[in-house]
C-alpha cells in the first residue's frame, strides 16, 4: 500500500516538475522575443535619426539646390528600405525562439523563394516594388513637390519603395501603391502658363479689350518677381450666346500659375470698368401672348 502511494506521489511530484520547466523555458522565451522586438524597434528609430540629421545637414548647406531637395526622398527610400529588413530579421529571429527555424528553412530550401512569394499572393507587392524602384531611379518626383497622380493632387509628405503619400489642398493624406500609378503630372519644374480668360460682350472694341488687358499684365509684371515673360494675348477662343472669350497667356515660376491668374483677373476687372470695357451676362427675353 505504502508503494503504490509512494507511487503517485512521486508522477506528481514529476508533473509538477516539468510544469516549472516549461514555465521557465516559456518565460525565457517571452523575454528574447520582447528583446528582439525593442532591439528592432530601437534600430529603426537610431536610422530614421541618423538619415534626419544627414538631410538637414545637407538642406542646410544648401537649401535651394537639387540635392537638398532630394536629400528628403532619400531619407523616406532609406527608412523604409531599413524598415523591413530589420522587420524582416526580427521576424526570423523570433521564428528561431519559437523553434520554427528549422522548418522555415526547410520550407525556403524546398520550394524556394520565388515560390513562396507567389503562393503568398504577393505579386502586387513585388510590383509596387520594382515601380518604386524605376519612380525614384528617373527621378519623376521628389519630397515637397507638388504633383497629380490620377485623380489625386497634393505635396508629396513621402515615397517610399512600396507606396508614395500625397497631402492633398484640403488636408486628406492619399496613400497610393506605386504599382498603380501610370502618370505624374509634376507642377514643381519647368515655368507654367497662366492662363487668363475673359469674356467680352460682342460690341466690344477686341483691340481695345486685348491692350487693357495685356496693360494690366506688364503692370503686374513688374512688380513680381515671378514672371518670366511678357503676357501674350492670344485673341478670342470661344464665342458664347452673349459673350466672347479673350485669352492671355503669361510665363510664370513653377507654382505660381494660380497665385497669377487670380490676381491678373481682378486687375483686368478693375481695367475693364475704367475703359469702358464691360463684361456681359445673359440676358432673357419672355414673351407674353
Amino acid at each position: 500500500m505504502s508503494k503504490f502511494f509512494s507511487s503517485i506521489w512521486t508522477s506528481i511530484t514529476d508533473f509538477f516538475d516539468n510544469i516549472g520547466q516549461y514555465a521557465d523555458d516559456a518565460l525565457i522565451g517571452l523575454i528574447k522575443i520582447i528583446g528582439i522586438i525593442v532591439l528592432a524597434r530601437i534600430i529603426v528609430a537610431l536610422v530614421k535619426r541618423v538619415t534626419r540629421r544627414v538631410v538637414k545637414n545637407q538642406t542646410n548647406r544648401k537649401p535651394s539646390s537639387t540635392i537638398a531637395k532630394k536629400a528628403e526622398t532619400v531619407q523616406t527610400v532609406t527608412n523604409s528600405i531599413a524598415k523591413y529588413v530589420i522587420y524582416f530579421f526580427a521576424v526570423m529571429g523570433i521564428l528561431g525562439v519559437l523553434g520554427l527555424g528549422d522548418v522555415v528553412g526547410s520550407m525556403l530550401a524546398a520550394a524556394g523563394i520565388g515560390g513562396i512569394v507567389i503562393a503568398l499572393g504577393a505579386q502586387s507587392l513585388v510590383k509596387d516594388i520594382m515601380s518604386g524602384m524605376f519612380m525614384l531611379f528617373e527621378n519623376e518626383l521628389t519630397v515637397g513637390e507638388y504633383v497629380k497622380i490620377g485623380d489625386n493632387e497634393g505635396t508629396v509628405e513621402a515615397v517610399t519603395l512600396r507606396t508614395t503619400t500625397i497631402i492633398k489642398f484640403t488636408g486628406e493624406a492619399v496613400t497610393i501603391p506605386n504599382g498603380s500609378i501610370d502618370t505624374v503630372i509634376n507642377y514643381s519644374r519647368g515655368g507654367h502658363l497662366a492662363i487668363i480668360d475673359m469674356p467680352i460682350s460682342y460690341d466690344t472694341d477686341i483691340e481695345l479689350a486685348g491692350k487693357v488687358m495685356q496693360d494690366a499684365g506688364l503692370d503686374y509684371m513688374t512688380g513680381h518677381d515671378n514672371i518670366l515673360e511678357e503676357p501674350r494675348i492670344l485673341g478670342i477662343i470661344k464665342f458664347d450666346d452673349s459673350q466672347m472669350v479673350l485669352r492671355m497667356v503669361i510665363r510664370v515660376a513653377p507654382l505660381t500659375h494660380w497665385e497669377t491668374e487670380r490676381a491678373l483677373r481682378k486687375l483686368i476687372k478693375e481695367a475693364f470698368d475704367k475703359n469702358g470695357v464691360t463684361i456681359p451676362f445673359p440676358h432673357r427675353v419672355i414673351v407674353n401672348k
